[in-house]
């Protein structure tokens, strides 16, 4: 792909682009987004760009780009550009750090760039690319197996008679954002291209999380044998729900009320009768925020006016 198209105006950095620009341009747009010291007034264009290129260009390759810009600064003997080069991949470095620990190819590009600027800007500009201190992301891979559960195995949730709604909340959103920092643009990009979750264990995985929760909410409220407590938990969930939504925690949320708006329960009239109507009144406010209609704007709003920790 030659070039990269831009819709929004004219920025700094990006003065002398119009609508499109080639990957190189790009990239000298970023390096004069920073001084020589590191500093930046405007990291938009910078971060958008080390996250988004690898849809059209590997990473290796950005660094081979990056190189070629450092070595040609040798020989006009701009120092000023080398500083700016080396801010540039150290600020990569620090936000996207585990691109260098999981990714060999750009790694090994990268220890060349090491080598390249120990000769030529000496020791500063080699603390500046250095990724020996980049720590493992190995844990992002790892899947762990499944264990086959047999009949006489299965139990009930202990964790759900003795945890609060809040506390509810809080466990299920840690279990989402643990499992959803393992996600790397590849696991996106491998969806995006094949429209499916083969060879992708990690993507796979989250997936199945959120049907498990949604899964989980129907088994506790089926396995009550009694309409009064069939009532209470789905009273129980109903606030777990609300507090998800206070968390910013939309992923549960949807996964809650969608377990919650199954048929098999929905359908329990005898049951409904005896949710109080408060709670009735906050389970239809719920499930309109995430409701498909107008292809999410609902939700699509909430989010983008959700400040702080927000899970989409």
């Amino acid at each position: 792909m030659a070039s990269v198209a831009a819709n929004e105006p004219d920025r700094k950095g990006l003065t002398a682009l119009g609508k499109s620009a080639s990957v190189d341009e790009i990239l000298e747009a970023c390096i004069k987004a920073f001084d020589q010291t590191g500093g930046v007034t405007d990291d938009s264009i910078p971060r958008m760009f080390l996250l988004m290129h690898q849809w059209y260009l590997p990473s290796a390759e950005v660094v081979g780009k990056l190189l070629t810009f450092y070595r040609r600064s040798c020989s006009s003997d701009a120092r000023s550009q080398q500083d700016r080069i080396c801010q540039l991949v150290k600020y990569w470095i620090s936000e996207f750090p585990a691109e260098f620990d999981l990714d060999t190819g750009l790694a090994e590009q990268i220890k060349e760039f090491q080598d390249t600027a120990t000769r030529s800007g000496g020791r500063r500009h080699s603390e500046l690319v250095d990724i020996s201190k980049v720590p493992s992301f190995e844990w992002k891979r790892q899947v762990t197996q499944r264990n086959q559960v047999t009949q006489k195995k299965k139990k009930m949730s202990l964790l759900f008679d003795h945890l609060g709604p809040l506390e509810l909340a809080e466990h299920l959103t840690f279990l989402e954002y643990k499992s959803f920092c393992r996600i790397l643009f590849k696991d996106y990009r491998s969806f995006a291209t094949h429209g499916c979750t083969k060879e992708n264990p990690v993507l796979e995985r989250f997936i199945t999380l959120f049907n498990s929760v949604s899964q989980w909410v129907q088994m506790m409220v089926l396995s009550m044998p009694t309409p009064q407590q069939r009532a209470e938990v789905i009273t129980k969930f109903i606030h777990v729900a609300q507090r998800l939504l206070q968390l910013q925690n939309y992923n549960t949320l949807m996964a809650v009320v969608g377990g919650l708006s199954h048929s098999a329960i929905s359908r329990l009239k005898e049951t409904y009768n005896f949710i109080s109507p408060e709670v009735i009144k906050i389970m239809d406010s719920l499930t309109e925020l995430i409701t498909n209609c107008g292809n999410y704007n609902n939700y699509r709003r909430a989010f983008a006016e959700a400040e702080g920790f927000k899970f989409p």
